[in-house]
């Protein structure tokens, strides 16, 4: 056991030689930059394999630096180009792929946790962007962040149901039909609670009286460091002729919280393909 000891540290002291040489020769690195570099991904590899539990938050920094910046893409399409939590999600999950950055679930979710934090969006950036300005002018609405908490509030006509794959971060629609409002919670302290948006949330049109959701569905839930930031869910209520108005809006009477009031009016000028 002990020459089996001893072989491995021979041949890990071997390979520090060889990595230390290649930094010297083709990026001419000082001494004491090499060292910190080996000492770094020495314990990224021991953090890849769980044999480190944690990291600091400047080596955090440095592994997403080494896996995105350095090895797949440039800093600013990245850093530049700030996407949803569910879309960050789904980008490393991709970037796991061995062809790829070959990251392991540890490593993806620190990375994962770094974008969110750093270049975070509440706007989808796969739809065109002439459909973008179509929806914030017709059907998005927005609170911008009253008490640290954004709501974003997205009315889908019957006609455009097939952008709901799009807004929400799955391909489900709704279990119950009627009329869908996709709803995005964003929060940058503490977390989300456990609300259940069709208790607090009532649908109103011209003067008549406000009715009740039928459902509230989750489809997507992003934490970040064990608390709940992020939630995309699509509201339900009944189904309704917008062109019998000219108005509605949504309040939602959040416990604990000023009570949440989003307006459109109708009926909605058709989407150009």
């Amino acid at each position: 056991m002990k020459t089996l000891f001893t072989s491995i540290a021979a041949l890990i002291l071997m390979l520090g030689a060889v990595v230390a040489l290649v930094l010297i020769f083709l990026f001419d690195m000082p001494p004491g930059e090499i060292l910190g570099t080996m000492q770094t991904e020495g314990k990224f590899l021991l953090y890849k394999y769980e044999l480190v539990e944690k990291l600091t938050a400047a080596e955090k920094r440095k592994l997403y630096q080494s896996n995105c910046t350095r090895q797949c893409h440039s800093k600013d399409l990245i850093e530049k180009t700030p996407r949803t939590a569910a879309e960050w999600d789904n980008i490393v999950i991709r970037m796991q792929a061995p062809d790829r950055a070959d990251l392991s679930d540890r490593e993806a979710a620190v990375i994962t946790r770094y974008l969110k934090s750093h270049f975070l969006s509440n706007i989808p950036t796969v739809l065109p962007e002439k459909t973008m300005r179509f929806l914030k002018r017709h059907l998005w609405k927005s609170d911008f962040g009253a008490g640290d908490l954004y709501l974003d509030v997205i009315y889908i006509p019957r006609t455009l149901v097939r952008l709901l794959p799009y807004l929400v971060a799955s391909n489900d629609l709704p279990k119950k039909q009627g009329a869908y409002f996709v709803v995005y919670l964003n929060t940058h302290q503490g977390s989300i609670p456990p609300w259940k948006l069709d208790q607090v949330a009532t649908l109103s049109q011209g003067i008549g009286d406000a009715q009740k959701a039928l459902g509230w569905q989750i489809l997507y839930e992003g934490d970040y460091g064990g608390q709940l930031h992020h939630i995309q869910g699509v509201l339900t209520f009944p189904d309704f002729d917008e062109s019998q108005f000219d108005s509605m809006q949504i309040a939602i009477d959040l416990p604990g919280m000023r009570e949440r009031v989003f307006q459109w009016k109708l009926p909605v000028p058709p989407m150009a393909e």
